[in-house]
């Protein structure tokens, strides 16, 4: 049994409970504008859901956040909420401006890839044959002769 820091979460329904408090603290978030009149409303401005955020509102790094998913307990309300954390990242590959940051994230945190995918084929869609051509070996008298 290894010693290490004592846990800041006893268990799986206090972590969950956090983490439901971090999802609502990103989505109450608006910012304040005033009209012409001098009217004041608020505008909805969501923070966007990360898991450094995450990791942050709950006093810990990403890392410490990552090794919870590895305790049995933990597993399933980690992966919960990094499932919700990847579908509003996936849901933002709509918005142009913000794409690459977003791709970096989606491969970064959740093991996306980009792939390509080649077909060779020769001019009639058959296989590519392939002939080896080995050098023929001369001695230096036949070289001297031929050139």
């Amino acid at each position: 049994m290894s010693a290490g820091r004592p846990l800041k979460f006893k268990n799986a329904d206090e972590l969950e409970e956090a983490i439901r408090a971090y999802f609502d603290y990103c989505d109450e978030r608006v910012d304040v504008k005033f009209t012409k009149e001098g009217e004041m409303i608020e505008i909805p401005n969501p923070r966007p859901y990360t898991i450094s955020g995450l990791a942050y509102y709950l006093g810990t790094t990403r890392q410490t956040l990552l090794n919870y998913e590895q305790k049995d307990e933990f597993f399933d309300t980690v992966r919960a909420a990094k499932a919700k954390i990847e579908a509003f990242v996936e849901e933002s590959l709509w918005t142009p401006k913000v794409a690459q940051g977003v791709v970096f994230n989606l491969k970064n945190n959740f093991g996306w890839e980009e792939k390509q995918s080649l077909e060779h084929s020769g001019p009639d869609g058959s296989a590519i044959k392939f002939v080896s051509s080995t050098p023929e070996v001369v001695n230096e008298d036949e070289w001297n002769n031929d050139n």
